[in-house]
């Protein structure tokens, strides 16, 4: 009888305790030293979760940048359109995304909600064989996972100047206009660059953007519109890559350079140097029949990636003007690219759904004085 009432009193003290619920089960443990092991492994595995972060944005994230305004400027003596035939010192989206601009103008802003997603490129220039026409190949990356080591390996797909691309792309004309011939020195504006469009959200996704120029050729400013549209470039057309915000990063941008590149040795901010990168350079994709054989986040294959060094790179803030390149007198085309590196370190999850605009303006004016926050590390 008295081993019943044991037995009895025991499984009703149990059953008390259960329904006291599960953090008071583990109290109780904890008092007499159990689970603490298990308890400690399980925050650990929390703060991991929490700290981890992966390059370009994987499909289950926001993938977009929201909200793109652009504007593109220029000071006394230049004058710009986007046509050859409409000349202003200022150009707006509208101005840009116009259809009636000219027959096959690249002049496209992505529609779709104002979003992009990221994507890479390298120096090297494309010439479309169907137009034909030069211009820099974008490649669109996404993130993939072997099926039995959990690996994350990269895809990349082509994507071409046209409507469906994931990045903004348009024909530029800047006229130099002036009675002498030769070149003249031409500057982009203090307040050029890529920044948080108004109303946020800030994600910091514009430290992973860039701006690019394919040099397409010049004319005579008296040559007939037309023929100025005309210009198509070559495959030696000289190339400019601009990085912004080179010296700025997130902490999650860190973590990602750490476990997906390797790199180690930089701050949040104030660094010397920008964080060196390899661009996409050709499409490729995961076979899943074959375990193990993708392209990993670091690879630097010379068929599939190229170093890429940004041809003119600004500090965050920057606040003067800044060498571009020398353009003839006249007028010049130049085909505009600007866009989210995938490859950089601070594109990763925590940056997507964020609001940038992107800000291009030229001058024929130096800056003031030697300026500290821009470098040109070359020019064509």
């Amino acid at each position: 009888m008295d081993e019943y009432n044991v037995l009895k009193k025991k499984e009703e003290k149990e059953e008390k305790r259960k329904k006291r619920g599960f953090f008071a089960i583990i109290g109780d443990r904890l008092k007499h030293g159990r689970l603490l092991f298990l308890l400690a492994a399980f925050i650990l595995t929390l703060i991991g979760l929490t700290t981890s972060t992966y390059a370009w944005f994987t499909s289950n994230y926001t993938v977009s940048v929201q909200q793109i305004d652009v504007n593109v400027s220029s000071g006394s003596g230049i004058q710009i359109s986007t046509n050859a035939e409409t000349w202003k010192s200022m150009l707006i989206l509208s101005d840009i995304t116009n259809p009636t601009n000219y027959s096959n103008a690249v002049n496209h802003v992505p529609a779709s909600t104002d979003n992009i997603n990221p994507v890479s490129t390298v120096d090297d220039v494309f010439v479309n064989a169907s137009t034909p026409s030069a211009g820099l190949q974008m490649f669109k990356g996404t993130v993939v996972s072997d099926e039995t080591t959990g690996v994350s390996y990269l895809n990349t797909s082509a994507e071409t100047d046209g409507d469906d691309a994931n990045y903004i792309v348009f024909d530029l004309f800047l006229k130099l206009d002036f009675r002498e011939s030769g070149t003249k020195q031409i500057y982009l504006t203090s307040n050029t660059g890529i920044t948080t469009a108004s109303g946020g959200p800030n994600t910091f996704i514009e430290y992973a953007g860039r701006m690019g120029f394919v040099i397409l050729g010049d004319t005579a400013s008296t040559t007939e519109p037309a023929n100025m549209r005309s210009i198509k470039g070559t495959a030696s057309s000289p190339v400019i890559i601009y990085e912004p915000n080179y010296d700025v990063h997130t902490q999650n941008g860190l973590v990602n350079a750490r476990d997906n590149y390797g790199i180690t040795g930089y701050q949040t901010s104030g660094n010397a140097d920008a964080v060196p990168y390899y661009g996409v350079k050709a499409a490729f994709a995961y076979d899943k029949t074959i375990p193990n054989s993708g392209t990993p986040l670091n690879d630097t294959t010379s068929s599939k990636f190229k170093a890429v060094t940004p041809d003119i790179k600004t500090r965050f803030g920057n606040s003067a003007n800044f060498p571009f390149t020398t353009l003839a007198v006249g007028v010049t085309k130049i085909r505009v690219y600007m866009w989210i590196e995938g490859q950089d370190i601070d594109c990763e999850n925590t940056a997507s759904g964020g609001k940038v605009s992107f800000n291009l303006g030229f001058s024929l004016d130096p800056p003031s004085t030697a300026s500290p926050t821009a470098t040109a590390t070359s020019g064509t």
